[in-house]
């Protein structure tokens, strides 16, 4: 009996845990959601270490004294999930390293931190932030593969690239790590990258000049406040065309 239920519950994970970005469930009931969720769990309840997710290999802090830390908001764990080589595991406890790009779990055991192979992640949540791993290519724009965040997943979409960078002190100054944010607008699958409100409304292209009104009327301070401002902007043209 435990076996068909391991079965069942592998069948059916397979078919629902997709993308926590791009999945569609096949109906949009409570129940059908909430009795998903119950079978994952179980499933990853069964077969315990067994899980592709806890196959990763070992991390091991820097120990390096610096100011700040070279994860996501946090130097200490925070609450998403992974969906790992298409399986969604939800409520897991992480670290995003902004400086290697890496995703870091425990072990099954909780004993030991492994790293995520990043190829084999497709998206993870951290708090509310949604990040995909997108694959650079000849066509689509992107300066490298990678963890994105999705800002606005709208058409057109607006996503940030986020690294950090230890950088060593020299004489009185102390070595620190300081973060950098990257954005680009997706236009029909292809991405581009935009630093200023000039390279937005080049992008965007508005022949009314109805987004210039709308930034000029919102007081949207792309100098202060460069993503907001990305964002709320791209979300009333994309309200206009679409």
């Amino acid at each position: 009996m435990k076996l068909n239920l391991i079965a069942l519950a592998g069948i059916l994970f397979q078919f629902s845990g997709v993308s926590t970005v791009h999945a569609q469930l096949s109906s949009d009931s409570v129940w059908y959601q909430e009795a998903i969720s119950g079978i994952r769990r179980i499933y990853i309840s069964e077969i315990g270490d067994n899980a592709q997710i806890y196959h990763g290999s070992e991390y091991i802090r820097n120990g390096q004294k610096a100011i700040g830390f070279p994860y996501y908001e946090s130097d200490s764990m925070r609450t998403g999930s992974v969906s790992y080589q298409g399986y969604l595991y939800p409520d897991m406890h992480l670290f995003y390293n902004l400086v290697s790009d890496e995703i870091i779990i425990y072990n099954y055991a909780h004993d030991a931190l492994i790293s995520l192979a990043p190829g084999k992640v497709d998206s993870f949540t951290t708090g509310t932030h949604v990040f995909l791993r997108l694959v650079s290519g000849n066509t689509n724009g992107l300066p490298g593969d990678g963890y994105y965040e999705q800002l606005f997943s709208g058409e057109p979409g607006v996503y940030a690239r986020r690294e950090k960078r230890l950088v060593v002190g020299t004489g009185s100054e102390e070595t620190k790590y300081i973060q950098y944010n990257y954005y680009f607008i997706r236009s029909k699958n292809k991405y581009y990258a935009v630093d200023s409100k000039k390279t937005l409304l080049e992008l965007l292209n508005d022949p009314g000049d109805l987004l210039k009104k709308y930034i000029r009327s919102s007081k949207l301070n792309f100098k202060k406040n460069m993503e907001s401002s990305l964002v709320l902007a791209t979300m009333y043209y994309s309200r206009l065309k679409y």
